[in-house]
């Protein structure tokens, strides 16, 4: 009867550690992007996505950017998509709720990505990098160089 014991003992702890393990591996899950658009897509490809957005959101291009004014989102108001030379989407800048406040707004969007970032703290890795400025959460694809020395650190 001991053994039997000690056996389900032994297996729950392996079982726990093994639980506890793969969440710490796991690790904070950035966005790639806002909703259906995602850094690194084209100009062309969002406005295609944005067109097909009736209703929750209105835009235009300004220059060589895209703004849009967000609706039936509770943490953004307006998004400003960034461009590369090349065209690709190499920057999204949300501005948040005011209503909310910068806090609240930071503790659900941080919940949501399981990340910490804050005023004074940003995410960053080999492709993308989250921060804040001001009542704008920025996210951002990594640059060129940041991403061969974390290729060659790796």
């Amino acid at each position: 009867m001991r053994k039997s014991w000690a056996l389900i003992v032994i297996a729950m702890t392996v079982l726990f550690s093994l639980v506890l393990m793969s969440a710490s591996f796991a690790g904070p899950k950035p966005p790639e992007g806002y909703r259906d658009i995602r850094l690194g897509m084209t100009k062309l490809q969002i406005l295609d996505i944005l067109k097909k957005q009736t209703g929750t959101s209105s835009f235009e291009e300004i220059g060589d950017e895209i703004g849009e004014i967000i609706r039936n989102d509770n943490l953004f108001r307006f998004a400003a998509y960034k461009f590369d030379p090349k065209g690709a989407l190499v920057e999204i800048d949300l501005q948040m709720r005011e209503i909310l406040g910068r806090d609240k707004v930071l503790e659900l969007f941080n919940a949501q990505y399981g990340l910490n970032v804050s005023p004074s703290k940003k995410f960053v890795d080999s492709t993308r990098s989250v921060e804040v400025l001001d009542n704008l959460l920025i996210i951002k694809l990594a640059s060129d160089d940041r991403k061969r020395s974390a290729r060659s650190e790796q």
